[in-house]
């Protein structure tokens, strides 16, 4: 895959992902439980993925998985269904901006875990965009932890689902270099809904009741399979810190949403960081591109 096409789908799924909080702010107000929402949905999107996963050579009955692979991708799943837990339930806690912008903090850990493990370095020329971005992220969360519908735990709470996530894409990176991407999506989808399963009943039990199962459709099809989905096809061209950054952008789409579905006005300090994020997004994503551009 060029990197040009993979620098498109990063940006068409944030575009996908930017309304997975409203979304899932929807089937809370309808009286979903956090941890049913994200089982739900990641057992919907395996689904979605079988008929991939079973085709071609590189499907799953001729996918052999290492010992060392198998235990990567049971800690990806749990990573990952460890932030939807913690994500999830922040929204019910604080307000969909604060909850959104706090979760996208995760290129700080993705960036410092870049570097220990795969010794990524940010290039000086897309260093300023990265700063840039980061501030506008910081501002939004400012915003969102001093508006009156926030609470701490609420921000603690989307603060860890932060951290669980970026130590999923950090495990996605390594098993993407030998498993193809519809097995490696269908399996890390299954075994996250598994665990889900299992912690249910020490969360409060299932609840998916009223339209609530609607918009966990609505997250499935297009957030994970048109967004979550895409990230993961473009983790064999682009750095985890890449499409982390890229996700810098979600927070300002799902603000948008939020003022649409739920008539969250955002503040001034919210919009100058939406506008941070944008520019320095769009300096880090140039930068990056004229960096590994072939030269003539």
């Amino acid at each position: 895959m060029s990197r040009k096409k993979a620098m498109l789908m990063v940006l068409t799924g944030v575009v996908m992902v930017s309304y997975s909080g409203p979304l899932v702010r929807a089937a809370l107000n309808e009286g979903a439980a956090p941890v049913s929402v994200a089982m739900i949905r990641m057992a919907i999107t395996a689904l979605f993925m079988l008929p991939e996963a079973l085709r071609g050579k590189a499907s799953l009955q001729n996918v052999k998985m290492s010992r060392a692979s198998f235990v990567q991708l049971l800690c990806a799943a749990a990573c990952l269904a460890l932030h939807y837990t913690f994500w999830m339930t922040s929204l019910g806690q604080t307000s969909t901006f604060a909850s959104v912008a706090l979760v996208c903090t995760q290129p700080l850990f993705v960036a410092l875990l870049s570097y220990f493990i795969y010794k990524e370095k940010i290039s000086r020329a897309a260093l300023p965009g990265a700063v840039l971005a980061m501030a506008g992220a910081g501002i939004i969360a400012a915003g969102g932890i001093g508006d009156g519908g926030s609470s701490l735990l609420g921000n603690m709470t989307a603060l860890l689902g932060a951290v669980f996530i970026a130590g999923h894409w950090m495990l996605a990176k390594h098993l993407r270099r030998t498993l193809p991407t519809a097995v490696y999506a269908l399996c890390v989808y299954a075994a996250t809904a598994l665990l889900l399963l299992l912690i249910t009943p020490v969360t409060g039990g299932f609840a998916l009741p009223g339209y609530s199962f609607f918009y966990t459709l609505a997250l499935s099809v297009g957030c994970t399979l048109l967004g979550h989905a895409l990230f993961t096809r473009a983790l064999g061209t682009l750095s985890a810190s890449v499409i982390s950054f890229a996700l810098l952008f979600e927070p300002v789409g799902a603000m948008v949403w939020a003022v649409i579905f739920f008539k969250e006005i955002p503040t001034a300090m919210l919009i100058a960081g939406g506008a941070c994020v944008l520019g320095g997004l769009a300096l880090y994503l140039l930068a990056e591109i004229k960096q590994t551009a072939p030269r003539r």
